[in-house]
């Protein structure tokens, strides 16, 4: 049935071709290839077979770039990329190997194709590169969601969607093991210009607490307000920066002190009693932190 489904599509995508090539010497109609393409691609949709789908959405974005209408060439490709992603899921889903990510690389290609009928600081650039990063997420590609997330961020202005792709390029960055860029991503957000909610705040500085422990950078590399952090949750400081239950501070107090004098053990029996009150970036780090004392 599927190899029945298969060749009709190909039959009538290559009839909507031969059309087109037909009448190419007599100025075809795109607009009405364009329709008979969609309508293909939206049949081959509800016939779960993304794959064809996505090849037919390109066929329609080709009609409308030799009309001109780069918006509309634009819609049509970015379908077609969602319709890869679709399959490209699906096979994700089974647990069958890709080796040569066919589905995956037509879904870039045709993100990228979309960018590139957006004006640079459109707002639209940075909306499909968060959907392809996080795809990529979602397909378990997370190092190269990070060149994406980041590339976003060259586009993104609104304060709080800022603030939330740089949590989830920070969050990224630690489950990639890239610590050194995750304190630089958790950095700059306590240090930009931010509202920050409280409980996000609580959770970055424990994030940066750990982070730098990991990665204990010169002194003269850190950031004032890296310092400070540490200064205060020593001194047992009460302020705004550190949003903090009492037991959760003294518990980082114990594991600044602990790296301090080097000491495993200590920041073996601290993660115990800890591991309540940490993420599952915050596990990952103290993980990485204990193993870092070996």
């Amino acid at each position: 049935m599927a190899t029945d489904l298969n060749e009709s599509f190909i039959a009538k995508y290559e009839s909507v071709n031969t059309k087109l090539k037909k009448r190419f010497l007599r100025k075809p109609n795109v607009s009405e290839a364009t329709n008979e393409f969609v309508a293909l691609a939206i049949e081959c949709e509800h016939s779960e077979q993304p794959a064809f789908a996505g090849q037919i959405y390109i066929g329609a974005a080709k009609c409308e770039a030799s009309a001109g209408n780069e918006l509309s060439e634009a819609e049509h490709y970015l379908s077609a990329a969602r319709q890869f992603i679709k399959a490209e899921k699906k096979l994700f889903a089974l647990k069958f190997d890709s080796p040569d990510r066919e589905n995956l690389e037509a879904a870039i290609c045709c993100y990228m194709k979309t960018l590139n009928k957006y004006p640079e600081k459109s707002p639209l650039r940075a909306s499909v590169l968060l959907e392809l990063a996080n795809n990529l997420v979602d397909l378990n590609h997370r190092q190269e969601a990070i060149v994406y997330y980041e590339q976003a961020l060259n586009n993104i202005t609104d304060k709080t969607t800022r603030l939330m792709c740089l949590r989830d390029l920070m969050n990224i960055q630690i489950d990639c093991d890239k610590y050194d860029a995750a304190l630089e991503t958790t950095n700059s957000i306590h240090d930009g210009d931010f509202h920050i909610p409280e409980g996000i705040l609580s959770e970055l500085q424990v994030t940066r607490v750990l982070l730098g422990l990991i990665v204990e950078p010169e002194e003269d590399g850190k950031p004032e307000s890296l310092r400070k952090l540490y200064d205060d949750i020593l001194n047992d400081e009460d302020n705004d920066s550190l949003p903090f239950n009492p037991d959760l501070k003294l518990k980082l107090q114990s594991i600044i002190i602990s790296c301090g004098i080097s000491d495993k053990q200590s920041l073996v029996n601290i993660f115990v009693d800890t591991k309540q009150h940490l993420t599952t970036q915050q596990i990952h780090l103290m993980e990485a932190l204990i193993q870092s004392k070996e």
